[in-house]
């Protein structure tokens, strides 16, 4: 049986952004952003994923998971299995977006919060880089001085991460990047969550939702769902790229209706709108 990662959407979204799941998202927080005891996030409160477009030819962004903590910090955390071409600039427009939408009429800019954005990669970003994080902040050129409340961006590489055994572990960060790296894995095995880490209850609670996740057909019906989609659009990026890409997204939407896709999984995959679709369909079934 098929068993899914927890870097897969419907899954990370399942395990870390529910009212109740606080607790495994603050301790995942607390971690890659490195922070103990008096520094640490005690507090946080979920927030809708989605970022509204200002205006009407601005546009709309979903994330895996937006929450803010009880000091008024604001965070954004995505899981991205495949590479996109244009990740870091929707990291960074995503970013932008969550410390610029604080704003309201009439208040004072010192109020703005600090935005923090968290990627969790399965693939390599910076390809000269060999270091499992990677941050991005505003400095001056030489270091000297930074915008420490404003915006920053966490890009977390599994790849580059190679702790296989669970007794090299150390830090916090570093069991829930082991945790990340091999959940597909575990959920194969079914492994004992408080043998594999039995000191970390936040962890513990982690691979027990994931290992329910597995083991629910219904929830697995969800998780090939995403899989699936993620897919498509890595196909539909890497034909576009081989073919004239107008030309290619027409050719994959016929194939799609072929097979008897519906018309809203198709404008999904491939970005077309409802009124394009129809058109094409038209064409197509004209002799």
């Amino acid at each position: 049986m098929k068993t899914y990662s927890m870097l897969n959407d419907f899954a990370f979204q399942w395990i870390f952004n529910q009212p109740g799941r606080e607790k495994i998202l603050k301790s995942l927080l607390n971690a890659v952003l490195h922070l103990e005891r008096e520094n640490s996030i005690t507090e946080i409160y979920y927030l809708s994923p989605l970022n509204p477009a200002c205006l009407a030819d601005r546009k709309k962004s979903i994330v895996d998971i937006k929450v803010r903590d009880e000091k008024g910090t604001w965070y954004e955390v995505e899981a991205q299995v495949y590479q996109h071409p244009g990740y870091i600039e929707r990291t960074a427009y995503y970013i932008a977006s969550l410390y610029s939408n604080q704003a309201r009429k009439g208040q004072n800019f010192a109020e703005l919060a600090p935005a923090i954005g968290i990627s969790f990669l399965n693939f390599r970003l910076f390809k000269q880089s060999q270091k499992v994080q990677e941050v991005f902040e505003f400095r001056t050129a030489d270091n000297s001085l930074v915008l420490s409340e404003t915006m920053s961006l966490h890009y977390i590489d599994l790849t580059r991460f190679n702790r296989k055994k669970p007794s090299e572990l150390q830090t916090p960060f570093e069991k829930w990047l082991h945790l990340m790296k091999f959940s597909k894995a575990y959920a194969r095995i079914k492994v004992d969550a408080s043998a594999l880490f039995p000191d970390d209850e936040e962890l513990n609670m982690a691979i027990t939702e994931h290992l329910r996740l597995n083991a629910d057909e219904e929830m697995r019906i969800r998780m090939e769902q995403e899989e699936r989609a993620r897919l498509d659009e890595v196909f539909l990026r890497n034909y576009s790229l081989k073919k004239g890409k107008a030309e290619a997204i027409v050719e994959i939407a016929l194939k799609m209706h072929a097979k008897g896709m519906s018309d809203q999984e198709i404008c999904e995959i491939t970005g077309i709108s409802s009124e394009k679709l129809a058109t094409i369909l038209t064409h197509s079934e004209k002799p």
